[in-house]
C-alpha cells in the first residue's frame, strides 16, 4: 500500500496503483505553510489494525515496526504501539483499532516508510520473527519534512541529543549539552490526574497550578495543570533535566508504573501513557531532558521473578519496547537501566549481574533509532567499584549515573564529587569509549542551614569543572510530593549554572579538559582548552591567578560570573590579560571577594 501526503495536520492517504485494501493510514504533526511537517517535531503515523483492548495478548502477541528512510537514504527502524481509539489521553479509552508509530526527523525533504506488523506468541519480546500478513503489515508511504520555527529553550529548535563519543551529549545543531537538573523527588509521575494513578498523598502539585499558562497543554477535562505548571517553574529557573521512576512497583513510592496495576506487568495503561506523552512533550518545549529511571533498587529483579523467564524476562523486554516506542522520539532522553542497581536486600532486591546490565543496555540500544544516552545508577552512595569497572568500555553504555554522598568517602578517605567525576571520565577515556559522567544523586540525610552552599560549591561547580553533569537530590523529600519552592535556594544556582554553561560553552566544552593545576590557589578548579579558553572556579573567591605559560603572546578577555546570583558576565578589576607566564593575575572579582566566583577567559 503506497500513501502520499495530501493535506495538513491529519493527512489521509489513498492507494496508488496497488490492489485496494480496507485499511488506510493517517499522519499527524505540526505543519509548515507548504504542508510539510516541521523538522524535529513529533510525527505520528496512525494505522487501522486489529481491534484490541488492554490485555496481555495485545502487548505480547503483536509487534509493529516501521522503517523510515530519509531523503539521503539513511534508515531508522522505529517500534510502534497499540493506542486504543487514537486519543486515549483525552478519552481514557481502553480499546480500539489504532496502532501508532512516533518519529522525529531532522533531514528536510521527502521521506518514505515501510511497515512490519507481525503476530505470534510473545512476539513483542523479540526483535525478529513472527507471522506477517495482518494489516497494516507491508504498508508504505511518503511524507515531507521541512523547516522548523522554534527557538529559545525549546529543544526542538536544536534537534535530537545524541552520544557522539565525548563526555558531553550533542544536539543535531552542533551544540553540546551540559546537564544541571533535578534528580528528585523521584515520584514525579505519582500524579493523581494521570489515569490509574492514586497520586502520592493525593497531591496534584497544587502549588504549581499558578505556573500553568494559557495555551499550555492539558488532557481530558482540563487536567494536568499542576504538573505542567511544575515543569514551567523548573524551566523558568533554568533547570534542564528531571529524573523520575517510571516503574516503582514494590519500591519506595509504589504508585508509578506504566501498567493498569502494580502486578499487571504485561497490560499497559494506554490512556495513562498518553498523558505521560503530554507531559514529556512539554519537557521538550521548555528545555528539560526526560531522564527515565527504568527500575528501582527494591524491584531490581521484580519482572524476572514475576514473569519466570530467566535473567532477562519477556516482561522487561516488552517494557523497554513500549517505553521507547512511545517516548523515544523526544529530543533529550536518558534511559537509566536502574536506580541503586547493585543494592543488596530482600525479595526482588537482588542486584543485577554484570551480564544482565549489559544485556539490558544492548536491548535498549537495539530499540533506539538514534544514539540516545544509556546509563546505570550505583548505590548505595559512595559504593562504585562493584558496578562501573565491569562496564567500562562496553559500547552500549554511554555514561555513569553516580550516587555519591554530599561529602563522599572512598575506602575511609574523603574524596570530593569533583574527584569522582575525574576518576570515571579518565577511566572511560582510557578504554577508548568516553562516558558522559553525572553525579545524579549527591545523597544527604538531614538538611543543614548551608545546604545550598554545599550543593553549589562541593557538587555543582565541582562536577562541572571536572567535565561532568549534575542533578540535585532533595534528601528525605525524595519519595513524596513537595512544593518544589522549598528548595528554590538550591534550584536557582543550578539553573544559573545551566544557563551559563549552555550559553557560553556549548560549542567548545567537549574540547576543554580538566586541569586544576592551571588555577593557582587552594580549592580552585580549572577546565580549559589551553591557549584558547579557560574556565576557573574560585571556591573561596579572592584574587584569581592562572597558568598561561602555554599561551605566550596571546591576549584573553577576562569576565566574571556570579554563581550565586546568576546574570550576565561582568568585568572585574582587569578586562584583558596576556599569556606567557605561569602565574598571571586576573585581578579581583567585581564585588564580594570572599565569595565563590567563576572566571571565563577567551582568546
Amino acid at each position: 500500500m503506497n500513501t502520499i501526503c495530501k493535506s495538513t495536520r491529519a493527512i489521509i492517504f489513498f492507494l496508488v496503483g496497488l490492489p485496494a485494501l480496507s485499511w488506510s493510514a493517517t499522519i499527524e504533526g505540526e505543519n509548515n505553510a507548504d504542508g510539510s511537517f516541521k523538522k524535529w517535531h513529533r510525527i505520528e503515523v496512525v494505522f487501522d489494525g486489529p481491534q484490541a483492548d488492554e490485555s496481555s495478548a495485545t502487548f505480547r502477541d503483536y509487534r509493529l515496526d516501521v522503517t523510515f528512510t530519509s531523503p539521503s537514504g539513511e534508515k531508522h527502524k522505529v517500534s510502534g504501539f497499540f493506542d486504543a481509539d487514537g486519543d486515549p489521553a483525552n478519552t481514557s479509552a481502553t480499546s480500539g483499532n489504532k496502532w501508532k508509530v512516533r518519529f522525529s526527523g531532522g533531514e528536510e525533504g521527502e521521506w518514505s516508510y515501510k511497515t512490519s506488523f507481525v503476530t505470534g506468541n510473545d512476539v513483542a519480546a523479540n526483535l525478529v520473527g513472527g507471522t506477517g500478513g495482518t494489516a497494516p503489515d507491508g504498508e508504505t508511504g511518503r511524507f515531507k519534512i521541512g523547516s522548523q520555527d522554534k527557538s529559545g529553550r525549546d529543544f526542538r529548535s536544536k534537534g535530537k541529543l545524541e552520544y557522539v563519543g565525548e563526555h558531553y551529549l550533542r544536539f543535531a545543531d552542533g551544540d553540546y549539552f551540559i546537564k544541571c537538573g533535578a534528580n528528585s523527588p523521584e515520584v514525579l509521575l505519582e500524579y493523581g490526574e494521570f489515569d490509574g494513578t492514586p497520586g502520592h498523598e493525593n497531591d496534584l502539585y497544587s502549588a504549581n497550578i499558578r505556573d500553568w499558562k494559557p495555551g499550555d497543554p492539558t488532557w481530558g477535562d482540563g487536567q494536568g495543570k499542576g504538573i505542567i505548571g511544575l515543569i514551567n517553574y523548573l524551566s523558568s529557573l533554568g533547570v534542564n533535566s528531571h529524573y523520575f521512576l517510571c516503574m516503582n512497583a514494590y519500591g519506595d513510592g509504589q504508585e508509578a508504573w506504566p501498567w493498569t496495576g502494580m502486578d499487571n506487568i504485561d497490560v499497559y495503561d494506554v490512556s495513562k501513557l498518553g498523558q505521560w506523552e503530554v507531559l514529556f512533550t512539554h519537557f521538550d518545549r521548555t528545555g528539560l531532558m526526560v531522564h527515565f529511571q527504568l527500575s528501582e533498587s527494591e524491584n531490581t529483579n521484580y519482572l524476572e521473578d514475576r514473569d519466570g523467564k530467566g535473567t532477562f524476562s519477556n516482561a522487561r523486554k516488552i517494557l523497554y519496547r513500549e517505553l521507547i516506542a512511545r517516548f523515544g522520539h523526544h529530543m533529550a532522553v536518558t534511559w537509566n537501566v536502574g536506580e541503586e542497581n547493585q543494592a543488596k536486600g530482600e525479595g526482588f532486591q537482588t542486584p543485577n549481574t554484570h551480564a544482565q546490565r549489559k544485556e539490558f543496555a544492548s536491548r535498549i540500544r537495539a530499540l533506539t533509532c538514534y544514539q540516545d544516552h544509556i546509563a546505570v545508577h550505583n548505590g548505595p552512595g559512595g559504593v562504585f567499584d562493584d558496578i562501573f569497572p565491569q562496564l567500562i568500555g562496553y559500547k552500549d553504555y554511554t555514561g555513569a549515573s553516580l550516587q555519591t554522598l554530599l561529602v563522599p568517602r572512598r575506602n575511609g578517605a574523603m574524596l570530593s564529587n569533583h574527584d569522582e567525576v575525574l576518576k570515571w571520565a579518565k577511566e572511560s577515556a582510557s578504554s577508548g569509549h568516553k562516558w558522559v559522567v553525572a553525579i545524579d544523586e549527591p545523597w544527604w540525610g538531614r538538611r543543614s542551614d548551608n545546604l545550598a552552599d554545599q550543593v553549589r560549591k562541593d557538587v555543582l561547580w565541582g562536577v562541572l569543572l571536572a567535565g561532568g553533569h549534575m542533578e540535585f537530590y532533595t534528601g528525605r523529600d525524595d519519595v513524596k510530593h513537595i512544593d518544589y519552592a522549598t528548595y528554590e535556594d538550591c534550584w536557582k544556582p543550578i539553573g544559573h549554572a545551566a544557563k551559563f554553561m549552555n550559553e557560553h560553552l556549548a560549542k567548545e566544552v567537549a574540547d576543554m579538559k580538566p586541569n586544576d593545576a592551571l588555577a593557582i590557589g587552594e580549592d580552585n578548579w580549572a577546565l580549559a582548552k589551553e591557549g584558547q579558553i579557560y574556565l576557573l572556579y574560585l571556591k573561596n573567591g579572592g584574587e584569581a591567578k592562572v597558568d598561561l605559560s602555554n599561551a605566550a603572546g596571546t591576549t584573553f578577555s577576562v569576565q566574571w560570573f556570579n554563581p550565586r546570583a546568576g546574570g550576565d558576565l561582568i568585568d572585574g578589576s582587569l578586562q584583558t590579560v596576556t599569556g606567557g607566564e605561569a602565574k598571571v593575575s586576573l585581578g579581583t572579582p567585581p564585588n564580594t571577594p570572599g565569595q565563590d566566583w567563576v572566571v571565563l577567559l577567551k582568546r
